[in-house]
């Protein structure tokens, strides 16, 4: 699990990202990356681990909603379904998440927050954690559901196939052997 979510975590830094420039940068080229030059107020797509060292260093803005802000709606949305109904949670969720559960940590994100803040978030990613799997891990004793693919990470899936593999192998040792009476 822990190569998957490396992998992932990989495949997200290198995701296209928009940022709003804000200074003039001249032409930037590299054996990885190519960008023109830009102008204060241009609006760019980059990789995310670009557009992170530029926002770093004071030269652009990621233009994306604000992490807490996604984190509060899609606690929202999961506390408001059913106990048996998962909500669609967007593929790079879990990634951003601990990205932005590392920087309070650190100390580096917002500016102002706190250790209380950290904490905060914390216990509602666990919250959230927490109803996703109570709802996902009966789903792997059944048929196989297919909706399921389009509410949840890729994360989710890999636990799904994971325990549901599981369950499965453990179904057959206790069955192994015993033969149908009908």
């Amino acid at each position: 699990m822990q190569t998957f979510v490396k992998d992932r975590e990989i495949e997200h830094l290198l995701s296209p990202v928009k940022i709003l420039v804000k200074q003039n940068l001249p032409k930037v080229s590299t054996a990885s990356i190519q960008i023109e030059e830009t102008k204060e107020g241009d609006l760019i797509e980059v990789p995310r681990w670009v557009a992170e060292v530029f926002a770093d260093l004071g030269f652009a803005q990621i233009q994306e909603e604000v992490f807490e802000v996604e984190m509060l709606k899609t606690l929202s949305r999961e506390r408001i379904q059913g106990p048996n109904q998962l909500s669609t949670i967007t593929g790079g969720f879990y990634l951003k998440l601990r990205r932005y559960l590392d920087a309070l940590k650190e100390g580096s994100y917002p500016k102002g927050t706190s250790k209380q803040s950290y904490e905060e978030a914390h216990m509602k990613a666990i919250d959230l954690i927490t109803m996703r799997t109570v709802k996902l891990l009966p789903l792997t004793v059944g048929d196989s559901a297919s909706d399921l693919v389009q509410k949840v990470t890729p994360e989710e899936m890999q636990l799904y196939n994971i325990v549901r593999k599981v369950v499965q192998q453990w179904k057959q040792t206790i069955l192994e052997g015993v033969e149908d009476e009908e």
